[in-house]
């Protein structure tokens, strides 16, 4: 590949290098790609839509003031510009000749794809397409959302069933936990689009639930539900020059409690699951059917609730392999390490990573949950080599020739604005 950067991109309720005390959401996965590759950590809204994500790494990485977009603000209720990263991007003249590779973590393997679609678009008039974007990795990606999500959604549209305050309050809670910090201290909730947040306290927290965050379904909870990740399947691309891969991760076995022949099987978390995780992970494997079918052809195939009980802790299984609900996209198969003359780019191949290393990988093990865990023997080195493989992979594959491709925008986009 002819990419020297690599932008880590964080998922829901995530954090960049600056949050937490400097707690690296990664934890050594950056460390592997040197000194081949420049490393780059990326900080979106923990909360915020793919959408808005998507414009939020855009602006880190070309160095410039976030744009949300002229109608898709008007259409959600939420200012069009956020803060501003002029003088300080990550990749200096970011182009087709000078790609990235994007490596997203959870809801932020959407992020990327997202930000890859827009580019297509030339969204922000820059003149930009696809093939900005060379390869974009996976790790435990909710591509087609996850169970979970009902927990917090309703299950006729997916939309959040509390006030955007709760919502915040569950993100602060949940963090707080896995960190060990008070996370409210020091934890960027990069909601100023949507209401100030200098006050911060009851008194944002009032403006906050008084704007359309959850009425518009511009928030990343009804992403990651099965109708969010449906919607955005239905409405973006996967294109013929760029790699994908996807690494799986899965932390619930299936088997009969006590053993007893006559009770049915279901999954249960791995001993070496994160304690926080082991309830979520409880809720994916037992949830009842859906009274409203999530999305078409809902009870066939892969979209039958069985094969949705296996997870992470967080992510259904069958989901991280590549997005295929809403629309099937192209794939060519499982296996990746080891598997190197079978990838293709513009197709998407996967690969388990309990089949590579003989143990139980939940959420967040391929990131900050290795370091978490000091005590469990292997745990961090697996991480590190992980890291390690797909680092010499990408800067060892040879895609067959690229045609560079140049797209026309859709009417509208904000590239007709910077024409003028």
């Amino acid at each position: 590949m002819k990419s020297s950067s690599v932008v880590f991109v964080h998922g829901l309720m995530g954090w960049g290098p600056d949050d937490l005390g400097g707690l690296p959401y990664w934890g050594d996965a950056p460390a592997q790609f040197s000194p081949r590759f420049r490393t780059h950590l990326a900080k979106c809204g923990p909360l915020n839509s793919v959408h808005d994500c998507a414009c939020e790494l855009f602006a880190e990485i070309a160095g410039a003031r976030i744009d949300y977009g002229e109608a898709h603000s008007a259409h959600a209720g939420h200012a069009r510009f956020s803060r501003d990263y002029s003088g300080r991007g990550f990749v200096e003249g970011w182009s087709a000749e000078r790609p990235v590779i994007l490596i997203g973590h959870s809801a932020g393997a959407q992020t990327c794809r997202m930000l890859q679609n827009l580019l297509a678009q030339d969204f922000w008039g820059v003149g930009s397409n696809a093939d900005w974007v060379e390869a974009i990795v996976c790790v435990a990606g909710a591509l087609n959302g996850s169970t979970l999500a009902y927990r917090y959604c309703d299950e006729e549209r997916g939309r959040p069933k509390m006030l955007p305050s709760a919502l915040v309050a569950g993100a602060l809670a949940a963090v707080s936990a896995l960190a060990r910090v008070g996370a409210a201290r020091f934890y960027d909730l990069h909601l100023d689009h949507w209401t100030r947040e200098e006050e911060g306290g009851e008194a944002f927290l009032r403006r906050l639930d008084a704007t359309r965050f959850v009425e518009s379904g511009d928030n990343l909870s009804f992403d990651v539900t099965l109708h969010g990740a449906a919607r955005l399947n239905q409405s973006m691309e996967t294109f013929e020059n760029c790699l994908y891969l996807s690494l799986v991760s899965s932390a619930t076995r299936e088997g009969r409690f006590w053993s007893l022949p006559f009770l049915r099987n279901r999954h249960r978390p791995d001993r070496s699951m994160e304690l926080t995780m082991r309830d979520s992970a409880s809720y994916i494997a037992t949830r009842p059917e859906f009274s409203v079918a999530p999305a078409p052809d809902w009870g066939s195939g892969d979209l039958t609730m069985d094969l949705w009980r296996e997870n992470d802790g967080v992510v259904n299984t069958i989901s991280q392999r590549y997005p295929f609900i809403g629309r099937a996209h192209p794939m060519s198969g499982e296996g990746i390490f080891g598997f190197e003359d079978r990838l293709e780019p513009g197709k998407w191949r996967y690969q388990r990573l309990d089949e590579i290393f003989g143990m139980a990988f939940d959420h967040n093990d391929a990131t900050h949950g290795a370091r978490m865990k000091p005590f469990e023997k292997g745990r961090r080195e697996a991480q590190r080599e992980l890291y390690r493989k797909l680092a010499n992979l990408l800067a060892t594959f040879d895609a067959p020739h690229e045609k560079m491709t140049t797209r026309e925008p859709p009417p509208g986009s904000n590239q007709d604005r910077a024409k003028k």
